[in-house]
């Protein structure tokens, strides 16, 4: 898509609704745009020097910070196709997944294109955000933060809104087991992970199911004297690439299956598939809960690793004595050196300090939010939360679609329902993801989150009115994979035309840095998309 091809207006800043936007990550940026296209004065307050958030890679630690960082070599689990912004298409050139430094490249690119840094406050920390004194009545917000060059000068201000943007890494989250302070040897969680130098020639142990432990598993197992992954329920392991053909998320994200079907019926059809691709039983590592009703890993190294004998799979552990790991089936670890925590984060906003708006632990924390987005107990809607849902796939352009909801609310072009309302769509929402998860989970699947925010905002595409105007495009929208662009193509601040370019380029630019010579004639995209329903079609034999 043509790069900021919409018209921007620019009133006087006096009279700009202000929004406090705290963290310059990859939500913080969708912040800051989505506030600027709705006419909205934007301040944005980062801690580092640098904009991208978990995305950059630092060797170092800063003391009393509390966001995690990317190790070394990590690998994106979502295709470049996926995780583009919806008016800011990947260059062709980037590889079909990207490392971090291809990631950081392009979230400059885009700070860079919008001109969005002149709103960010670099190294200032936001201390605490509370009601101002004339809340009630205005909605607004107070504002105390610190600037971390000058740490003796606490600055406050009020806001009209704010968009809270911290992220999902702010607090890890370990688990406790008996005899766990009895352990000689070393705990790390993945948080603090960077590259797997440390831990060559050790008897090493990660515990967890998801993303982060199959990526540091198979990582580490290649140092590592011994590797042992550690799960509670099994896990599902989803290739990057669907039967060597295409990104899983441009084969699992198309509509018409999503429409043809039930999640359940998807969720048996894509295990089946999934369990004739590699030996869950033989390698102990069978899954107990069906596809997307657990955590899976997008992950090409662990089966092979397996396979090599330096990664096994062992239970869920029972207790640890000095130098052993016992685990419930009554299996013993002798000598192990390090345990690796791949167990994830806890959401917080260690500067919201109303437990009513947002919970300390956040408890049940999907509970309040309508949309996951606004919480209802604040009364007034001038506050949203970015990006505090575990998606299931591409996390930028899900953040983009959160900002563009909340900026227009706070803009007044649109009104939220009554806290009944809200807390109606709250509760039905929890019980989808609890049918869902097998329990109340803050986990959603990105193609269902997108397409409720997209419905919400108005910007879902019309397929069936684009049939009779476009049928080509409405067939790419029905059966090819749900792009970010699509939700460019009506509603606000959209542009038909360079969104209908970027669609139809999907296949087209996702092929070409596979390619040592470039093709003279046009894909046969359409035959390649076509095969979305494949992987998904039940066999007969």
């Amino acid at each position: 898509m043509k790069r900021g091809s919409y018209h921007q207006q620019d009133p006087d800043k006096s009279t700009k609704r202000t929004v406090a936007i705290i963290g310059a990550g990859v939500s913080g940026l969708t912040a800051i745009k989505a506030c600027v296209e709705e006419g909205l004065q934007p301040v944005c307050f980062e801690r580092r020097e640098t904009i991208g958030g978990v995305w950059n890679v630092y060797e170092d630690v800063v003391p009393d910070f509390v966001q995690s960082r990317m190790f070394s070599n990590v690998l994106m689990n979502t295709s470049k196709e996926m995780c583009c912004f919806s008016d800011f298409p990947m260059p062709k050139e980037y590889p079909v997944f990207l490392l971090c430094r291809d990631a950081i490249k392009y979230y400059e690119a885009y700070a860079e294109h919008f001109k969005l840094k002149q709103y960010i406050k670099f190294k200032t920390s936001v201390t605490s955000v509370d009601k101002a004194s004339n809340y009630e009545t205005t909605g607004q917000w107070t504002v105390s933060y610190q600037d971390l060059e000058n740490q003796d000068s606490i600055h406050c201000e009020t806001f009209d809104a704010v968009m809270v943007c911290n992220g999902l890494t702010s607090k890890q989250s370990w688990p406790s087991f008996p005899g766990q302070n009895d352990f000689q040897g070393k705990f790390v969680h993945s948080g603090d992970y960077f590259d797997n130098k440390p831990f060559e020639g050790q008897t090493v142990v990660v515990v967890g199911s998801s993303f982060s432990a199959g990526d540091i598993a198979g990582e580490v197992s290649r140092t590592a004297k011994q590797t042992y992954l550690s799960t509670k329920q099994g896990i599902w392991i989803l290739p990057r690439l669907i039967d060597g053909h295409a990104p899983w998320d441009i084969k699992l994200t198309a509509r018409l299956p999503n429409y043809r079907y039930s999640l359940k019926s998807l969720q048996e059809m894509v295990g089946k598939n999934l369990l004739s691709m590699f030996d869950y039983e033989k390698y102990s590592v069978m899954p107990q809960r069906p596809f997307l009703g657990m955590s899976t890993m997008i992950n090409d190294l662990v089966p092979q690793r397996m396979i090599s004998g330096t990664l096994k799979a062992i239970p869920l552990i029972s207790h640890f004595t000095e130098n052993d790991i016992h685990m419930v089936d009554g299996s013993i670890l002798q000598n192990v050196d390090t345990v690796i925590f791949a167990t994830g984060f806890k959401a917080t906003c260690p500067f919201i300090h109303d437990e009513e708006i947002y919970p300390s632990e956040n408890i049940n924390q999907n509970k309040l939010l309508y949309k996951q987005v606004f919480p209802v107990n604040a009364n007034h809607p001038s506050m949203a939360i970015i990006g505090h849902v575990y998606v299931q796939g591409p996390v930028a352009p899900t953040c983009e679609l959160e900002s563009r909801l909340a900026a227009r609310v706070f803009a007044g072009n649109k009104s939220l329902p009554s806290k009944p309302d809200m807390m109606k769509d709250i509760q039905q929402n929890n019980d989808r993801l609890a049918a869902q998860w097998g329990q109340a989970d803050n986990r959603e699947l990105t193609f269902i989150h997108q397409n409720i925010l997209a419905e919400a905002l108005g910007v879902a595409p019309n397929i069936t009115a684009m049939f009779f105007t476009d049928p080509k495009l409405a067939w790419r929208c029905l059966n090819g994979p749900c792009v970010p662009a699509q939700f460019r193509l009506r509603g606000p601040h959209s542009n038909y035309k360079e969104a209908r370019k970027t669609i139809m380029a999907v296949n087209e630019n996702m092929l070409y840095p596979t390619r040592h010579q470039q093709p003279t004639t046009t894909d046969k995209t359409d035959q390649d998309l076509s095969k979305n329903m494949e992987f998904v079609s039940l066999k007969t034999n």
